[in-house]
């Protein structure tokens, strides 16, 4: 490379001296900026997550830049809102994902510094420096934000990314189909990549994917937020779904903060999702619990595949958020020490730049490694049939290793779920009401005090009245389930007391009237506006 900068410089220069003492310059120049260049891109020679057991394979990454076009692109955001412009324009929404994979084969092994780099590039060809400096420029920022009392500086900075990991770029997959698991992040892949490459290392496939808002690049932490992300979710499932080594049959979720929330929204409607793990977060919050609540999917009903909920201390969080989820096999791991990030690689990261986002609480490394065991277990149990580590782990008590990290081990167990909507309906149509009379009896029998949703009640209402109840008798029975069931509802006892009125129970009716206006007020689930509403019906009704 010298010899062809002198060739070059022999134009330009006459005097041969010049010529020479100018070439040394460049020369030695571009030998320093060579050697910064090479230990800029250093490969180490092992992954710094080497505490972990990884598994029998080894793992390879790739990133697959692909753009839903039925959706318009948004602009990059930080956390505090502000925008920034993009030099290039585009017409889609870019949703890199960025895949982990078991091979046999092994090239040189990425450092840090990729994942990072990742952040902030949408196509395969965006490889600049400028782009390079914005994603770290963002990853820094983020990490500010998550509980520094300082900025991370340069010199930390650049720890962290020449930090060895345990993947090879693009090598060659094993032909033969794994298990997927999807985990989301904003950062996606700089924050989730040890777990992602040890889960690889087991026999999986694992995907990273940052979920988006609706107008920029920061989530909304809103009922509006799940579904724009849930979108994008299933863009990404759909795009996975194509790769020949992928399992379609065999998928989890797994994701921390309010990630984990937007995952049991579309485990709540997709019936594909074999096993959901909240890697702590919002999900075990009422706050979430409550943006879940106003979709349309979320019910205890659309719910029903086992949950891992690994949790840390916070004023805000508590398994007794999901007990409703009661058809659900929910198994639940405290870890006194940690704290909400450090189950991303900020957990491991501790060990390079202490209190990388505030001082920890405990051994946050060691958390770290057992909260992915525990995962990989959970995993293993419900994706590959391999139940026995899990089961040890739930029967015996917690392990002495584990211990004074994990303070707390314990599971509940799930109801069977009743049939689904249109199981119902086809219950219904050959047995009539009586079929669900069934339905309703067995769930009581196995402990499910209330075995269908309010939302059911409200389906099947409206279901029934298109032709399938000319006497009200259907709905009567329908209601006398709901009132049984949610018996301080005012509108579950007002429908009860106007379908009664309409076989002719007037005196029955009149009881549930004055049980409907006695509770109304009361009622937390409507809106001014339908109280209202109802007392105007019930008025109307006993004119």
């Amino acid at each position: 490379m010298a010899l062809q900068i002198m060739v070059q410089l022999d134009s330009y220069y006459e005097n041969k001296m010049m010529h020479k003492m100018k070439a040394i310059v460049v020369f030695l120049t571009l030998l320093i900026l060579y050697g910064c260049q090479e230990s800029r891109n250093t490969i180490a020679k092992q992954a710094f997550s080497n505490f972990l057991e990884y598994g029998q394979y080894k793992v390879g990454f790739k990133t697959l830049f692909v753009s839903d076009v039925s959706r318009p692109a948004v602009p990059y955001a930080d956390w505090s809102g502000k925008l920034y412009p993009e030099d290039e324009i585009t017409e889609a929404r870019n949703l890199p994902i960025h895949i982990w994979y078991p091979t046999n084969t092994i090239t040189e092994l990425l450092p840090y510094r990729h994942f990072v780099n990742l952040i902030a590039r949408k196509a395969q060809n965006e490889v600049s420096q400028k782009k390079d400096s914005l994603a770290e420029h963002i990853f820094a920022y983020q990490t500010n934000e998550l509980g520094r009392k300082t900025d991370l500086t340069d010199k930390e900075m650049e720890i962290l990314l020449q930090l060895g990991t345990g993947s090879s770029l693009n090598a060659e997959p094993i032909q033969q189909k794994f298990p997927l698991i999807v985990f989301p992040n904003g950062s996606s892949p700089a924050n989730q990549s040890v777990m992602c490459e040890y889960w690889a290392s087991h026999g999986y496939i694992v995907a990273a994917i940052s979920l988006k808002g609706q107008f920029s690049s920061v989530i909304d932490a809103s009922v509006k937020g799940l579904e724009v992300a849930v979108d994008d979710l299933e863009f990404a499932l759909q795009k996975l779904f194509e790769l020949p080594n992928v399992d379609g049959n065999q998928v989890a979720l797994v994701a921390n903060a309010i990630e984990s929330s937007f995952c049991a929204g579309l485990a709540s409607r997709n019936e594909k999702i074999k096993a959901l793990v909240s890697l702590e977060g919002g999900f075990l919050s009422r706050y979430e619990q409550d943006i879940l609540s106003k979709t349309s999917f979320y019910d205890p009903q659309n719910l029903s595949l086992p949950i891992l909920a690994i949790y840390a201390p916070h004023p805000n969080i508590s398994p007794g958020y999901i007990d409703d989820l009661k058809y659900s096999e929910r198994y639940f791991a405290h870890f006194p020490g940690m704290s909400e990030f450090h189950f991303l690689n900020y957990g491991v990261f501790e060990a390079y730049v202490p209190n990388i986002i505030g001082k920890p609480k405990g051994e946050v490394r060691k958390g770290f490694k057992v909260a992915s065991e525990i995962t990989l277990w959970f995993l293993n149990a419900k994706l590959k049939s391999q139940a026995e580590q899990l089961t040890g782990l739930y029967t015996n008590g917690i392990p002495e290793r584990y211990k004074p990290t994990v303070d707390s081990l314990f599971k509940k167990q799930g109801f069977d779920p009743p049939p689904n909507m249109a199981q119902l309906k086809n219950i219904f149509v050959s047995k009539g009401m009586d079929g669900i009379d069934s339905v309703y009896q067995s769930q009581l029998a196995q402990g499910d005090r209330k075995p269908f949703s309010m939302s059911f009640y409200n389906d099947f209402r409206n279901w029934l009245a298109w032709k399938k109840d000319p006497e009200y008798k259907n709905r009567l029975k329908l209601y006398q389930f709901a009132v049984e069931s949610y018996p301080n509802l005012a509108e579950n006892n007002y429908r009860l007391a106007y379908y009664l009125k309409l076989n002719g129970q007037e005196e029955t009716a009149m009881a549930y009237y004055e049980q409907t206006k006695k509770i109304l007020p009361l009622d937390s689930t409507l809106t001014r506006e339908q109280k209202k509403r109802i007392e105007h019906y019930m008025a109307e009704d006993l004119q």
